[in-house]
């Protein structure tokens, strides 16, 4: 065990390990059984379901099965749920790896005084906190953390099945990446580019390459093999935004395409988004953007069910014919969003972290405590006090002048930094957002955000470090 490479990394990260199951252990136990929201419970509901709906595929009668959330997650809460009976071993299980790859990560990144890296990371709600959360953007961090870990890692020392468990790790991370959230695919070229850069072999290269597109592929072919129809999510922040655009059109070119959808969706039915789209916001803000879940159960034309029919293919040919129709009234509408989007005016909203959402939380034998209250606190306090964390826009710049600085001090090259990587891989996962406009809640920024300021805890230490050194240098002279 010693010997072997995997041995030897478990032997140096032992430390992190014990810290990771301590503070798993005390998250979990504060917050028992964790942060529900409202698409945790279908996704319960729907990892209950699975046992039953693999058992009577097996017998040749498929179940007609329809999710609007991702699968993924369902197949992890469902083993663990069969294993233990309790949702809440599920939660330990993020909450561990959530803290274990995170500080390994530290521990690449943070050139001087690691230590103090760590404390900055551990003791601020806005990470800690979120370890218990039952939210997908949890399990694409880990994903996503993992796979720059990995890809970043030589195969020097390995043995056979070193290599072998090395090239599962990276297929089993991605599964859980693109799994997790559908719009993580588009982190892909960084990746790839990781792959090329770090790995000269072309036979490496290609193996890890197939072992990423085949977690990829088995995200959407296992709910197939099941019959679980997985409605597209991307359509709504497409069919929001041409409802927007449309609304916000001068009386000629609104006349023009009143009824864009209408051959899609049903006679009127681009009156009545129109209709909804010109409400009053939920910020109260002149000409503010209604929030993108309201019309999928507001507005009966437009039912997740009657999107899915649709299909993306044909909704975003009609997202693209809007533009052409009408360029200038779509381009102001598409800059209100990504003003939005990016936190630029207003800020991101903090939505969906309730203390006990439904009031459900008794089925899953919820600790109803003063250190629950606190800790539930804790985090919103964080995240709507601060001046980051809603601001997508700022959060990168920031990002970018820590990460210059340290490149700059230390020596280092971009192409070798993982600070680098982790803002590539947060501009192009959240750049999906900017495109299509799902929403402008943080729990969407997460993983973004998770990176970024990891970028910033490893190199606030280091540029201390180097100031007071000048500072003291300067003194002395």
């Amino acid at each position: 065990m010693e010997e072997s490479f995997w041995g030897k990394s478990f032997l140096l990260s032992r430390n992190i390990l014990i810290a990771s199951l301590l503070m798993a252990v005390l998250c979990l136990c504060v917050s028992y059984p964790g942060n529900l929201y409202s698409d945790s419970y279908g996704r319960i509901e729907l990892a209950g379901q699975l046992p039953g709906i693999i058992r009577d595929l097996l017998r040749g009668r498929p179940q007609e099965v329809h999710s609007w959330n991702t699968v993924t997650p369902c197949y992890f809460i469902a083993l663990f749920q069969a294993l233990t009976g309790n949702l809440a071993t599920y939660t330990f299980i993020q909450a561990f790896f959530f803290f274990f790859v995170t500080l390994l990560l530290i521990r690449r990144i943070a050139i001087r005084h690691r230590h103090a890296a760590y404390a900055l990371y551990l003791v601020n709600p806005v990470f800690f906190c979120a370890s218990i959360y039952h939210e997908t953007g949890i399990g694409v961090v880990i994903g996503l953390v993992s796979l720059i870990l990995l890809l970043n890692e030589g195969l020097e020392g390995m043995s056979g099945s070193g290599r072998f468990l090395y090239f599962f790790l990276i297929f089993l991370s991605s599964f859980v990446a693109f799994g997790f959230r559908a719009n993580t695919f588009t982190v892909l070229p960084v990746l790839l580019l990781v792959i090329f850069l770090r790995h000269r072999s072309w036979a490496r290269r290609l193996t890890c390459a197939a072992c990423l597109f085949l977690g990829l592929f088995l995200d959407s072919f296992i709910p197939r093999l099941l019959k679980i129809d997985t409605m597209s999510s991307v359509s709504l922040g497409f069919i929001w935004e041409m409802g927007q655009n449309i609304a916000s059109m001068p009386e000629k070119e609104f006349d023009a395409n009143k009824d864009f959808l209408d051959d899609l969706f049903g006679e009127g039915s681009t009156l009545r988004l129109c209709e909804w789209a010109n409400e009053p916001g939920e910020d109260d803000l002149r000409g503010a953007i209604r929030r993108v879940a309201s019309f999928s159960w507001e507005v009966a034309d437009f039912s997740r069910e009657a999107i899915s029919d649709v299909g993306l293919g044909k909704i975003f040919g009609r997202y693209l014919s809007l533009y052409a129709r009408s360029p200038a009234t779509s381009i102001k509408t598409k800059l209100r969003f990504i003003s939005y989007t990016l936190g630029i005016y207003p800020r991101l909203k903090l939505k969906e972290w309730d203390y006990d959402r439904w009031e459900r939380g008794k089925e899953f034998g919820m600790s109803d405590s003063l250190p629950r209250h606190r800790f539930m606190s804790a985090y919103r306090i964080a995240v709507n006090r601060s001046f980051l964390p809603l601001r997508p826009w700022l959060v990168l710049l920031v990002s970018l002048l820590c990460v210059f600085l340290k490149l700059r001090l230390s020596g280092g090259r971009a192409r070798d930094s993982l600070d680098c990587q982790m803002i590539l891989v947060s501009v192009f996962y959240y750049g999906a957002f900017v495109l299509n406009n799902q929403s402008m809640e943080f729990r969407y920024f997460y993983p973004a955000f998770y990176m970024l300021s990891l970028t910033i805890v490893g190199s606030v230490p280091f540029l201390a470090s180097v100031a007071v050194s000048a500072v003291t240098g300067r003194s002395r002279r």
